[in-house]
């Protein structure tokens, strides 16, 4: 019972110093600073998967589909971003691509539409694809591809 008491006591006395001891304030000077990371997201809304080439479309060389692609962009990029598209291939030569009033036209090497300011927007494309020389009637995949990246 005495060693208890003294254990006691000890702590006591221990638990009176130290709240002075926290008491006690200071201060100083931080420096922040941040840095946002450029960043753009492109989410394909709705397109067509397949496209079916006929007899007549062979003859035009071309197919239109307006509005055949629904997309949206999110950049926070302050230089704004880039949509890139892939070259085409099968039965078609090329892609033409409008977007508003800016037009890209895909063929072998692929192409890209940029916009200077970071936004988020949604868009329609209306698409032409022309088609080879050598094209067949058929049933093909949706030939073009995009993403986007920031400046």
């Amino acid at each position: 019972m005495r060693k208890l008491r003294t254990v006691l006591l000890a702590l006591l006395s221990i638990s009176l110093y130290l709240p002075s001891s926290y008491a006690a304030s200071a201060s100083a000077t931080m420096n922040v600073s941040v840095q946002v990371v450029a960043r753009t997201m492109v989410t394909v809304g709705q397109q067509p998967a397949a496209v079916e080439v006929t007899a007549a479309d062979i003859r035009r060389g071309y197919i239109d589909l307006p509005g055949a692609v629904a997309f949206r962009v999110r950049s926070n990029a302050r230089n704004g971003y880039v949509l890139q598209f892939e070259p085409v291939g099968g039965p078609f030569s090329r892609a033409q691509v409008q977007w508003g009033n800016r037009t890209a036209v895909v063929g072998a090497e692929g192409t890209w539409i940029t916009r200077s300011q970071p936004e988020t927007t949604t868009g329609l494309l209306d698409v032409r694809l022309v088609l080879a020389t050598d094209a067949m009637p058929g049933n093909y995949a949706w030939p073009i591809r995009f993403d986007g990246n920031s400046l």
